[in-house]
This record gives structure tokens, sequence and C-alpha cells, in this order.
């Protein structure tokens, strides 16, 4: 469901995932950022993310590699392997995603999430430029 949400762009499915309140980290590619973000600040992100997309047409987003770690019945760990293409099928680039899960209620919600996705969008740009 996650990764159809983002398929179809559709960020309040997407923001549906995510708990109330989200620690971020991203490698940036000469600096880390690490903040907190309430859903409607995180709202606003998931927003920016999908014109990223939208920029460079992306048409398919699939996780090509899982990796779950049950911390507890209540937490886990998962680590994805993202591969976006566009609306030709084209790839555009891979990214790593490591989320922290957790079930206050009978639904999981993402908490935390680490990625490295900014790079890889920078090299995609430039490379689509060129």
């Amino acid at each position: 469901a996650y990764c159809t949400a983002f398929i179809r762009q559709d960020a309040p499915a997407i923001a549906k995932h995510f708990a109330d309140v989200v620690h971020i980290s991203s490698d940036m590619g000469d600096d880390v950022s690490v903040r907190i973000a309430s859903a409607s600040e995180w709202r606003q992100t998931i927003d920016r993310l999908l014109e990223m997309y939208r920029a460079i047409d992306v048409g398919s987003v699939e996780a090509i590699g899982l990796a779950t770690d049950p911390l507890s019945s209540r937490l886990v760990q998962v680590r994805l392997r993202w591969a976006l293409s566009d609306r030709a099928r084209r790839p555009l680039y891979e990214f790593d995603a490591m989320y922290t899960l957790a079930r206050h209620t009978e639904t999981f919600r993402i908490t935390a999430i680490a990625h490295n996705e900014i790079p890889q969008y920078r090299r995609c740009v430039a490379r689509l430029r060129s």
C-alpha cells in the first residue's frame, strides 16, 4: 500500500503510513540532515518529494530489496532498496531507506526514517539535464 501510494503520488495515502511525529535522517550528499517533524510538517515534505518525482517523470516506484528485524511484537526495523523508473519504464535511480515501525494500535506506523535518496536524485537530475 505504501509503494502504491507513491506510484499514485497520493500524499494523503502516503502520510497515513506515518506516526504523528517522525524522526528523519537524510544523507544530503555533503552533510546529514536530522530533524523531527509533526504530521503537518511531514505532509509538506511528502508534497515536496512528490514535486521532485514529477520533475523527473517518475512513473514507477518499486521495493527491490527488503529485510526486517523485529525488535518486539510492537517494534520493527525495515530496510528497503527502492528503484525508481520514469513513465517509459527507464530506470532513474535507486536508493536505500531504513524505517522504524511502531504499533500503537492494530496498525504499524513509521516513526523514523533514514535514507540516502537526495544524492541519487541530484545525480539523476544532472544526468537528465545533460
